[in-house]
């Protein structure tokens, strides 16, 4: 298991690789969608590899300090979701307590253990998708590397379905990665 300091680094380098990940195949599908040059989209091919590669192995060198400060201490502890609940309460109440207002009414504990719980669950689906995600950009490359003009109209749709799911791959975990964040980081 990592440091905090340690995994807190990795994490901020796992996001840059992530959202540099997230704009190549973005721009890579664009490019094919577009018809761009063919020595473009192998580049920006071996970039999406490269920087899916490097997001996926820095989450996994990430994951069992996750596992054990995130997911166990918090998100599938309903002791300590409720206790986090009950803190952000207080200290809210504090604060309109100060300006005389009336105090917000309590969160719904129940309703909260469950997103909590969920959330991690959703974290566990995302990296199975990414996985996928990388294996379909490998193909992508593959294929585009070994593609001639004479096979453009037969390969076409294939290469443009490897390129949906490489870049919707990296969205959704960009987006679940943020919103698992939200929750609780390293």
């Amino acid at each position: 298991m990592l440091t905090d300091s340690a995994a807190r680094w990795l994490l901020v380098l796992h996001t840059g690789l992530g959202v540099a990940a997230v704009g190549a195949a973005t721009h890579l599908f664009l490019w094919l969608r577009r018809g761009s040059p063919r020595r473009s989209t192998v580049r920006f091919a071996w970039l999406v590899v490269a920087l899916m590669t490097g997001a996926f192995l820095a989450g996994n060198v990430m994951y069992p300090t996750y596992k054990v400060e995130v997911r166990a201490a918090y998100l599938e502890n309903p002791g300590a979701v409720t206790a986090a609940a009950a803190a952000h309460d207080r200290e809210l109440a504090r604060g309109a307590a100060r300006e005389h207002q009336q105090p917000p009414e309590s969160t719904a504990t129940v309703a909260l253990v469950h997103r909590a719980a969920q959330a991690a669950r959703w974290f566990d689906m995302k990296e199975h998708w990414v996985a996928l995600g990388l294996f379909a950009s490998a193909a992508l490359l593959l294929i585009l590397h070994r593609w001639t003009l004479g096979d453009g109209p037969a390969v076409a749709p294939f290469v443009l379905g490897l390129a949906v799911v490489a870049s919707g791959t990296t969205w959704f975990a960009a987006i679940i990665g943020i919103l698992t964040a939200a929750w609780r980081a390293i």
